[in-house]
C-alpha cells in the first residue's frame, strides 16, 4: 500500500454505522409516510445525518488512514449542509436566494475550519 499503514479497526465502526443507518433509511422510506406523522420525517433526516457522517468518516479513514481535526470539521459541515438543503427542499421553502446564502455560509465555514484546525 505504498508505505501507508492502515489501522483496519478504525474504519470498521463508521462502516457498520453507515450500513445500519442506510438500512434504517431504507426501512423509513419503504414502510412509512411522513405526511401522516412528522416524526417519521424527523427520523429520516436524523438517519440521513448519521449516514452522511459515518460514510464521511469511513471514506476519510480509507483514503487518509487517519482522522484529523480538519477532516472531522469538514465532514460535519458538509453533512449538515446537505441535510439542511434537503429539509428545505422537501418543505418546498428553498428559493435560489436562500440556497445561495446557505452555500456562502457553508463555504465560509469550510474555509474557517481549515484555518482554525
Amino acid at each position: 500500500m505504498l508505505g501507508v499503514k492502515l489501522n483496519h479497526q478504525r474504519p470498521r465502526l463508521p462502516a457498520i454505522t453507515a450500513a445500519g443507518s442506510f438500512l434504517c433509511l431504507l426501512l423509513i422510506v419503504l414502510l412509512t409516510s411522513p405526511v401522516k406523522d412528522i416524526a417519521w420525517a424527523m427520523a429520516f433526516f436524523v438517519s440521513l445525518l448519521v449516514f452522511l457522517l459515518s460514510t464521511g468518516y469511513a471514506v476519510v479513514y480509507l483514503q487518509a488512514g487517519q482522522m484529523r481535526r480538519v477532516y472531522r470539521y469538514r465532514i460535519i459541515i458538509a453533512s449538515l449542509f446537505i441535510v439542511i438543503v434537503l429539509m428545505f427542499r422537501s418543505a418546498q421553502s428553498l428559493s435560489w436566494i436562500d440556497g445561495l446564502v446557505l452555500l456562502i455560509i457553508t463555504t465560509g465555514l469550510l474555509f474557517y475550519s481549515g484555518r482554525r484546525a
